[in-house]
C-alpha cells in the first residue's frame, strides 16, 4: 500500500461572515476561476512545469510536488458545508484551486469522492477542474446523480503529446482527458474546458476543434509568469479564439488578463 504524507495544520482563507476553514473565497484575479473553492490536498503530484500554485501559496516547487492530505480535511469540510447550507449558499465550490482533485494521490485516499458526497448532501454545487483524465471517471456516478449541482471541467494545454509529456509529466495525456469529457457529456453532466495556460495559440485553437461537440462552456486565459508570454501575439489569439468559439456557438469567458488585448 502506498504511504502518503499528512500535512501539518496550516492557515487557510475563509469568508469572514461564514467562518469556514476549508471552503474559501479566492481573492483578486483568482476569483475568475470560481467564487468559492476548496483544496483537499496540499501540493500536487502532476508536476506541471508551468504551475503557478507553488508561487501562490509560497512553497518550494519540490515541496509542492510531494502532495499530502490536509489535516482533518473531511471533518472540516463537512463543518463548512453545514455552515454554508445554513446561509443557503448557491455559488459553486471549485475542486480545486491550488491542487488537482484527481492527482495520483487521490487514487489511494479518494478524498474527492468523499468531498462530493458531503457537498451534495448539503445541496451545495460542486465544480471539478482536473488534469486527471480517467481517474475522475470513478466519481461520474455522483455527478450524474445530481446534475443540477455538478460540473466537470478539464484543463487542456497541449495537442502535441510530446510537448504535453515534457511539461505535464504525471498528468493524464490530452486524449485521455478528452475521452473523460466525452463520457461525462454522455452521462448528462455539464462539461467545461479551461484553456489555460495558453502555451501555443495554435494548439489551444486545435483543442477547441477536438472538444467543442462535448463541451458546454469554455474559459480562456493566457500564459503568465513565463518569458515565453512575450513572444505570443495575444491580440491575434484573442480574435482567433473568439471567432472560433462564436462559430461553434459556444458560451465562453475570456479572462481579464487576455481581455486586456482587445
Amino acid at each position: 500500500m502506498q504511504i502518503y504524507l499528512r500535512c501539518a495544520n496550516t492557515a487557510s482563507y475563509s469568508p469572514d461572515t461564514m467562518k469556514t476553514t476549508i471552503i474559501y473565497e479566492p481573492r483578486g484575479r483568482a476569483k475568475e476561476y470560481s467564487e468559492l473553492a476548496a483544496n483537499l490536498y496540499r501540493g500536487c503530484g502532476h508536476r506541471c512545469l508551468y504551475c503557478y500554485a507553488p508561487r501562490a501559496i509560497r512553497v518550494d516547487w519540490d515541496e509542492f510536488s510531494q502532495p499530502c492530505v490536509r489535516k482533518n480535511i473531511i471533518e472540516r469540510l463537512e463543518r463548512d458545508a453545514r455552515i454554508l447550507a445554513q446561509y443557503n449558499e448557491k455559488r459553486p465550490i471549485l475542486l480545486s484551486f491550488t491542487t488537482d482533485p484527481y492527482q495520483p494521490l487521490d487514487v489511494e485516499v479518494q478524498l474527492t469522492r468523499k468531498a462530493i458526497q458531503i457537498l451534495h448532501r448539503y445541496n451545495l454545487k460542486v465544480f471539478i477542474l482536473t488534469k486527471g483524465g480517467s481517474r475522475a471517471e470513478r466519481d461520474f456516478d455522483l455527478l450524474a446523480e445530481r446534475p443540477e449541482l455538478s460540473a466537470f471541467g478539464v484543463s487542456l494545454v497541449f495537442s502535441d503529446e510530446g510537448m504535453r509529456r515534457e511539461m505535464e509529466p504525471f498528468a493524464a495525456n490530452t486524449e485521455e482527458r478528452i475521452v473523460s469529457l466525452q463520457k461525462a457529456h454522455g452521462m448528462g453532466i455539464y462539461t467545461y474546458v479551461s484553456l489555460e495556460p495558453v502555451w501555443d495559440p495554435d494548439q489551444s485553437l486545435e483543442l477547441i476543434e477536438r472538444t467543442h461537440d462535448v463541451v458546454d462552456y469554455f474559459k480562456v486565459g493566457k500564459l503568465n509568469h513565463n518569458e515565453r508570454q512575450d513572444r505570443i501575439d495575444w491580440s491575434k489569439f484573442l480574435k482567433d479564439v473568439i471567432k472560433r468559439l462564436n462559430y461553434y456557438e459556444k458560451p465562453f469567458y475570456i479572462k481579464k488578463d487576455l481581455q486586456a488585448y482587445t
